[in-house]
């Protein structure tokens, strides 16, 4: 009867470890990044240290990864005046985007964007690789892993959150 009931609670474990991420295969990075993002918070960092949103206290913007290495990435400062341009091809304020093609370092911990067009015309055909600095469910923090430079703040580096969008 022992042998039975050892057998048993043997066999329940094995279910219960089969069903959980324990025995399964994790997901990678890449897998993890799949959907899309609303950015969160936003801040650049100089190499001083010194702190900068050049964006705004409204800043939003999104990202998105598709499973097939695709990805797009828009970001607008808040507070335009909807009073300032009549043409929307004439964007009113600071906005960046971007898309192209991504891939995933998995053991660096790095996401490369290959750009192929972008509202800052010097980053077309480009290549652009930022930290993956957290990765969870729910959020995804990311950091330049090279400088941008801008003449009026200097070299920065952008640090960027996002929840995903559910």
């Amino acid at each position: 009867m022992k042998l039975f009931t050892l057998t048993l609670a043997f066999l329940w474990l094995g279910i219960f470890l089969a069903g959980s991420d324990a025995v399964g295969e994790q997901k990678t990075l890449k897998d993890q990044m799949v959907g899309t993002w609303i950015l969160d918070s936003e801040y650049d960092q100089a190499e001083n240290g010194r702190k900068n949103q050049p964006w705004g206290p409204h800043v939003e913007g999104t990202v998105m990864f598709d499973g097939n290495g695709r990805f797009s990435f828009q970001i607008i400062s808040g507070d335009c005046s909807k009073f300032a341009s009549n043409n929307p091809r004439l964007p009113v304020g600071q906005a960046l985007a971007y898309f192209g093609t991504y891939t995933v370092d998995e053991a660096a911990k790095t996401v490369t964007y290959h750009i192929e067009r972008a509202t800052f015309p010097q980053w077309d055909g480009t290549d652009r690789t930022d930290n993956i600095a957290i990765l969870t469910e729910s959020e995804l923090n990311i950091t330049g892993r090279t400088p941008i430079q801008d003449p009026s703040f200097g070299p920065h580096i952008p640090h960027l959150k996002f929840k995903r969008c559910n």
